[in-house]
């Protein structure tokens, strides 16, 4: 049955905040609201006085007189040991954050960070319409999203390296998230961590070895919202979003925010319908030495029919051309519904002025129900066969945390000090039953007959349990301008494998591994930072399968290693990161042998790559987003020697993402923007026989914002196209399969505030 059928569900765009833009200064500036304020210090109007208790910065606020909206005041500014309500303010521009959560280390500033780091805002998601984590994503040079366009799973390639489903933490928990594609609307962040992160964050349920992604959810700030968005995306979906907040008590201690939506429709694929909903509730209550907050969501999303990846029977067999932008080549039978339930506790107490001890629990069921029938090319005219599997997958989740901070000074030198014990708990109940091959033509499909199947048990088909210690200690000397982090992090891995058809065990994995790092940052001057790197990535060990002289032997966890080096200059509105980077990770290879052949890890692909960032202000009506990245991927050891200094498969070697905005002087309160989104050309196989061409895609946008003359609080209008010249393309190469980019796409919403 399909959820949210009938139901109609508010969700919330990124809000506009509600302020009062009849003040003075903002009477002066030809950008209108909207602004991400993010904790009373971001207020207009607000004047700071900064005081010191015990070596922790306190902060008294005091409301100018013009101020339309007085907010009791928060009587505490959360010691820098904590992060639970503290998300880092926004810089320049709006569209990224001056830092974000690391992890086992928390919240850092971009600027004191050794490693690569974007925390995206929820001002760029409203501004740019984003739908999706993936559409946010967009704006990273150092990641492409690889799922198929309209395929309603979210998965990645960061810096030339696969990030799957289900590995996305939210809040700092692995695994809660919704595990195809979450919604943006009600995400406050997305921080994306480049580079491996073993020791930061230990290891996702199906490994990271390329960066890391996680999610911040909404919060009430403090001031109230009551916003109601309509949207429109072509070809004809309709929806609606809202978003309200609100904090209670003396001192605003207690907060409340919803952000839920439901849209539907016909997507820009013809022949698809995408339907869409989300409700998430966000509470959080806080005093001077505790915080504690709860998130509990629901998300679904129905998908008729879902685009595919597609394989080729031969390696040999030219790529063919992309099929016509917007061009749906499945059978219209199949389908991807799944939903998610999910909730999250966390907690944080200051149990001294310079310590805070934290925990935190969440679970996730997510269910999925489909019929999946992705191509097999046969030829170079585009002629397929497929032989579509019918079932569902549930996966049921577990996942917490606790852990310490403590910032203590021993003479001259700072420590920051962090234990932290993490574990993750993930089963996947499924079955599934293969119909029958079918023919098609991904340039001129024929639509057969719809294929079912019977009534199928669900059955344990694999669990995973994590579990890790890490600890990290950063010192500190010259008033932070030298900084040396160093931590290790033991994890231990536990996977059961189960036959589909039968439960009977297949293989079992019961390992532990040490990952260390080591970080160093020097900042000559406050503006410039130099940073240098040395951290590990995890992956599951792999099971030697029958026909192998070593069948059933369990290998230990891949370790993949980074060696990074970078610097970054923060001119005030606006900064710069370069950073050079080395990954090597190990791969299987067959070793012929007599009788039989054996499999042993010795294999390697080595990336390496150069990246260039830019955010901020040009001037304070010029913000630029993006940046482009150098990437050389290398099949360093393979089997037999066979491919040797070859390119990796699915790496382009250039990788540009650059957006602007401009705010017009000849129309107050109106935007342009646009993004350009290169992607050099890719191989698809490790023989570098087959290649797709290189792919340019252009995206414009506008708003307006204004007064409504009804109550004089802003309304934004947004207009946008994606793919505006509607260029057909291979998007994406990963193992073996190739997808197709997103056709020309229409965006238009308008924001209304209450």
């Amino acid at each position: 049955m399909r959820a949210f059928k009938t139901t109609f569900f508010l969700c919330a765009a990124s809000p506009l905040a509600l302020i009062d833009i009849s003040q003075s200064a903002h009477a002066q500036s030809s950008r209108l609201p909207p602004v991400t304020i993010d904790s009373p210090s971001q207020r207009p109007s607000a004047q700071r006085a900064p005081t010191r208790r015990a070596g922790v910065t306190r902060t008294t606020v005091r409301r100018s007189a013009s101020s339309q909206q007085p907010v009791a005041p928060v009587p505490y500014v959360a010691p820098s040991t904590a992060t639970l309500g503290t998300v880092p303010a926004p810089y320049a521009g709006g569209q990224v954050a001056r830092g974000a959560q690391l992890g086992l280390l928390g919240n850092r500033s971009v600027m004191d960070t050794p490693f690569n780091m974007t925390s995206y805002t929820s001002e760029l998601m409203a501004n740019q319409q984003a739908r999706t984590v993936a559409d946010v994503l967009q704006n990273d040079p150092s990641v492409r999203v690889i799922g198929a366009a309209g395929g309603g799973q979210d998965f990645y390639f960061i810096r030339g390296f696969f990030y799957g489903l289900g590995n996305a933490s939210m809040n700092g928990l692995f695994s809660i998230a919704p595990y195809y594609t979450v919604g943006a609307n009600y995400i406050e962040r997305v921080e994306l961590l480049k580079g491996p992160g073993a020791l930061l964050t230990g290891m996702p349920p199906s490994g990271a070895i390329g960066g890391s992604i996680n999610l911040v959810t909404k919060k009430a700030p403090d001031f109230d919202i009551t916003q109601l968005t309509a949207t429109y995306a072509s070809k004809s979906q309709f929806g609606t979003v809202v978003d309200i907040a609100r904090r209670y008590g003396e001192q605003k201690e207690f907060g409340i925010r919803f952000n839920g939506g439901y849209r539907n429709g016909n997507s820009p694929f013809d022949r698809q319908n995408d339907e869409f909903g989300d409700a998430v509730l966000g509470l959080d209550y806080r005093t001077e030495r505790v915080r504690v907050s709860a998130d509990l969501g629901y998300q679904t999303q129905n998908l008729d029919p879902a685009q595919r990846f597609l394989s080729f029977v031969d390696t040999l067999i030219p790529v063919p051309p992309a099929p016509q932008a917007g061009k749906t080549f499945v059978q219209p039978w199949a389908h991807w519904y799944h939903r998610d339930t999910f909730g999250m506790v966390r907690g944080e107490v200051d149990i001294t002025d310079w310590a805070t001890v934290y925990g935190a629990v969440g679970y996730n069921k997510n269910e999925l129900n489909f019929i999946s029938a992705a191509p097999t090319v046969l030829n170079a005219a585009g002629d397929y066969q497929t032989r579509p599997l019918i079932g569902f997958s549930t996966f049921e989740t577990v996942s917490a945390e606790t852990g310490i901070r403590a910032n203590v000074d021993t003479g001259p030198v700072n420590h920051a000090l962090s234990v932290n014990y993490s574990s993750t708990d993930r089963p996947n109940y499924n079955n599934f039953q293969a119909g029958t091959v079918l023919f098609s033509n991904i340039y001129r499909p024929v639509d057969t007959p719809a294929q079912t199947t019977g009534t199928l048990t669900a059955r344990n088909t694999a669990t995973v349990r994590l579990s890790s210690v890490g600890v990290a200690d950063t010192v500190s000397i010259l008033d932070k301008r030298v900084q040396f982090t160093a931590g290790v992090r033991r994890q231990a891995i536990e996977q059961d494998n189960f036959n589909h058809l039968t439960s009977a065990p297949t293989s079992s994995i019961d390992q532990s591994v040490w990952s260390p790092a080591f970080a160093l940052l020097v900042k000559p001057v406050d503006q410039l930072s130099l940073y240098a790197n040395y951290i590990e990535g995890l992956q599951v060990g792999t099971t030697v399968g029958p026909g192998f002289f070593n069948s059933g032997q369990i290998f230990p966890p891949f370790q993949s290693k980074q060696a990074e080096v970078g610097a970054k200059v923060d001119f005030g509105r606006i900064t710069t990161t370069l950073s050079l980077f080395q990954i090597t990770q190990p791969s299987v290879i067959t070793v012929v042998g007599l009788p039989l052949s054996s499999q042993r890890v010795d294999g390697e692909q080595r990336n390496r790559g150069v990246e260039f960032n830019v955010f901020g202000e040009v001037t304070p009506e010029v913000r630029l987003l993006g940046g482009v990245a150098f990437i050389d991927g290398r099949q360093v050891r393979t089997q037999n020697g066979l491919n040797d200094g070859k390119k990796a498969f699915g790496v382009p070697s250039v990788q540009l993402n650059l957006g602007a905005e401009w705010d017009t002087p000849f129309v107050r309160g109106l935007t342009f923007g646009g993004r350009v989104i290169y992607t050099a050309d890719q191989f698809v196989n490790p023989a570098n026989t087959q290649l797709l061409p290189d792919w340019v895609r252009f995206d414009l946008s506008a708003r307006y914002t204004f007064l409504s003359p009804w109550n004089g609080k802003p309304i934004v209008i947004r207009a946008a196209v994606e793919n505006v010249a509607n260029s057909s393309y291979w998007a994406s190469a990963y193992s073996g399969v190739v997808t197709v980019g997103a056709p020309r796409t229409y965006l238009v919403s308008t924001t209304f505030n209450f």
